[in-house]
């Protein structure tokens, strides 16, 4: 054989077995199965969930006891209507949330709405925030109000049912946390304002054992 047919002979083989190769390795991909996504919570709340005269809050505490991850968006005195820190309710976190695309929006509802006379406005709060993060086909959870004495205020407890309402007008899983209440006296600063970090600890658990029914891991 000549050299030119030699070497003619030798790139058919080379590109020969490149097409194989190719070839096994879309195959391959092709076969292997979807990898599950990754549990991953943005975290909506006030000062409860953002903490004050805390070490740790529970959002952290979450991610490390589920493995989940976990982005806590909360500030102090925000709420469904009430303007927290910085004069955002928390129509803001959800916007700032929705930039991590996560695949749960968990709301934790707080107290910084107790307050208000008009119970609807916190209920159309709700809406607004809520239906935000469903029409960008995301997961939205939410929890209401929790305390630390019983009985609950009836203030607390309003604002309780209004957001129970907006959730079971949008589909949102809504878990009540007044019945009983989660916290006790114990379980809070000696100010009231706000949970321990052993209280942090018990919202964590509470948390966790929802999102475990509602999202799969």
């Amino acid at each position: 054989m000549s050299p030119r047919g030699v070497w003619g002979a030798l790139l058919a083989a080379v590109l020969v077995s490149q097409t194989v190769g190719a070839s096994v390795f879309v195959l391959t991909q092709q076969d292997r199965p979807a990898q599950p996504r990754e549990v991953s919570v943005a975290v909506i709340g006030d000062s409860l969930t953002a903490g004050g005269l805390n070490r740790v809050v529970w959002p952290t505490l979450l991610a490390a006891r589920t493995g989940w991850s976990v982005a806590n968006f909360a500030l102090p005195d925000a709420g469904f209507v009430a303007d927290g820190r910085g004069g955002h309710a928390f129509t803001y976190q959800v916007d700032r949330a929705r930039a991590m695309h996560p695949r749960v929006v968990l709301f934790m509802t707080g107290g910084a709405d107790n307050g208000l006379p008009e119970m609807d406005a916190v209920r159309m709060g709700a809406l607004d925030a809520i239906n935000k993060v469903i029409t960008a086909g995301e997961r939205a959870l939410v929890i209401g109000p929790t305390w630390y004495e019983s009985p609950v205020p009836e203030q607390v407890r309003r604002v309780s049912a209004a957001v129970a309402k907006a959730s079971a007008e949008v589909g949102a899983p809504f878990l009540d946390a007044l019945d009983p209440p989660w916290l006790t006296p114990q379980l809070m600063h000696p100010d009231a304002s706000g949970p321990t970090d052993a209280g942090q600890s018990v919202i964590a658990d509470k948390v966790a054992a929802w999102l475990r029914t509602e999202v799969p891991a």
